[in-house]
């Protein structure tokens, strides 16, 4: 009988990747840092941006992936594999946490440089509406 494990599954926008056989599994959420282990109860939580590490059965060292934030579930085992399910808008995955986390911190400004773009177009786009509104009803008064 095979030892009992985690099947990972990472689900963004575009893609799902799977991962299989993990004996442990450690990220952070507003708490701070977890850790999941084969059989471990049901569990969903809000994942902060930051690194997944995770130990896969036939390997001695961890593996990495990086999340802009998201969710994660674990369901109740099923057949001695505990499924985890993350679920975020974009991952990164590599053996370097360090090249990760530097990767990670790269897209989150580049990230939040777009949602000010975005934003300050909008509040332009509202400002020239309510002028444009005004002129309007100054004209038909």
């Amino acid at each position: 009988m095979s030892a009992a494990t985690i099947t990972l599954h990472l689900l963004d926008g575009t893609s799902r990747t799977g991962i299989d056989e993990i004996v442990s599994l450690v990220a952070v959420d507003a708490s701070g840092e977890f850790g999941l282990l084969p059989g471990h109860a049901a569990l969903i939580t809000v994942l902060e941006p930051g690194l997944i590490r995770y130990r896969l059965a036939r390997q001695n060292g961890w593996s990495y992936a990086a999340c802009v934030g998201g969710m994660l579930s674990c369901s109740f085992p099923r057949d001695r594999v505990t499924p985890v399910c993350i679920v975020s808008r974009r991952f990164l995955r590599g053996e370097e946490p360090e090249a990760l986390q530097t990767m990670l911190d790269e897209l989150l400004e580049r990230e939040g440089e777009l949602r000010l773009s975005t934003r300050e177009s909008r509040e332009r786009l509202d400002l020239a509406f309510y002028k444009r509104m005004q002129q309007l009803s100054q004209t038909t008064s």
